[in-house]
């Protein structure tokens, strides 16, 4: 109960008191509603008192002392709701939808699509340069192929091209072998004598033993494409010697991601079934330093 002193003016609510008169008039706090319970504004109050007679309902539960009362928009699960388990992730926002750069251009339907094992070339410029040797190399081919049949000078020319393009050194040496037919007339197993420098990592090179170190030159990756003429029938035919080539030659070389694939059948063409890449390393044309394989190392 709380008491308001009020000044009550003639006439008011029936009666009459003097101009001077005060009239004590109580006006009672109206009660909660239904349930017993305080109002909900005394309960948010730091100082709140519950009346004497007040009786919590029979299933309240006191509150948390770290309580935090729920913000005005809040909305109570439904009915059926049921917590995640302990061990719940939150899955991560979807990703945006890709869009391809401006200038991207869309392949047309028939555009061949590169062969399984087919690995990309690296960019041009895009490496550093390769600190590189010379190192010396001689071994004999010996061609045995069905399909097509060499010359002994045709094998020796066909050979020393292949050897320039791997990235031998010009001043190879490429000699025929014992051969049992004239000059420009086939024979089954033409061969030839190869005598060339190769180019190997300066960092690979081995340790050179009381001579002068070898001159370490500047070399980067090339892409090279032994079977590309252009001549479908021509690379068909050539498949045997393709394949001795992959087997016998380019190790002599430093290479990397070698592509290769052949369905070689004696006696048949198969357009397109003989195919040799690889990165080799060669020497830049104004790649010579003036250092030394150990000073590069």
């Amino acid at each position: 109960m709380r008491s308001l002193n009020v000044a009550l003016l003639p006439r008011m609510a029936g009666a009459v008191c003097s101009a001077t008169l005060l009239c004590a008039v109580s006006f009672a706090e109206p009660p909660a509603s239904g349930t017993g319970q305080p109002p909900l504004l005394s309960q948010q109050s730091p100082n709140y008192q519950p009346p004497p007679n007040y009786q919590p309902p029979p299933n309240y539960q006191q509150p948390a002392p770290n309580y935090q009362p729920p913000p005005p928009n809040y909305q109570p699960p439904p009915p059926n709701y049921q917590p995640p388990p302990a061990n719940y992730q939150q899955a991560p926002p979807p990703y945006p939808q890709y869009q391809p750069p401006p200038s991207y251009q869309q392949a047309p339907p028939n555009y061949p699509q590169p062969a399984p094992n087919y690995q990309a070339p690296p960019t041009a410029g895009g490496e550093p340069p390769v600190a590189a040797v010379w190192a010396p190399k001689e071994l004999r081919f010996t061609f045995m192929g069905f399909t097509a049949k060499y010359s002994c000078d045709g094998l020796q020319d066909r050979i020393r091209s292949v050897l320039l393009k791997l990235g031998a050194r010009p001043d190879l040496h490429v000699s025929q072998g014992p051969c049992a037919a004239p000059l420009g007339t086939p024979t089954p197993f033409p061969s030839v004598n190869i005598k060339m420098n190769v180019l190997e990592p300066a960092s690979a090179a081995p340790p050179v033993n009381g001579g002068a170190p070898p001159q370490v030159v500047a070399a980067h990756w090339k892409r090279v494409d032994l079977t590309g003429s252009g001549d479908a029938v021509k690379e068909a035919g050539d498949c045997e010697v393709i394949e001795q080539i992959r087997q016998s030659i380019l190790p002599q070389f430093t290479t990397r991601n070698i592509d290769y694939k052949s369905t070689c059948v004696p006696n048949q063409l198969t357009l397109g079934g003989t195919q040799l890449r690889a990165d080799v390393l060669v020497v830049d044309e104004q790649g010579t330093k003036g250092t030394n394989a150990s000073t590069a190392r």
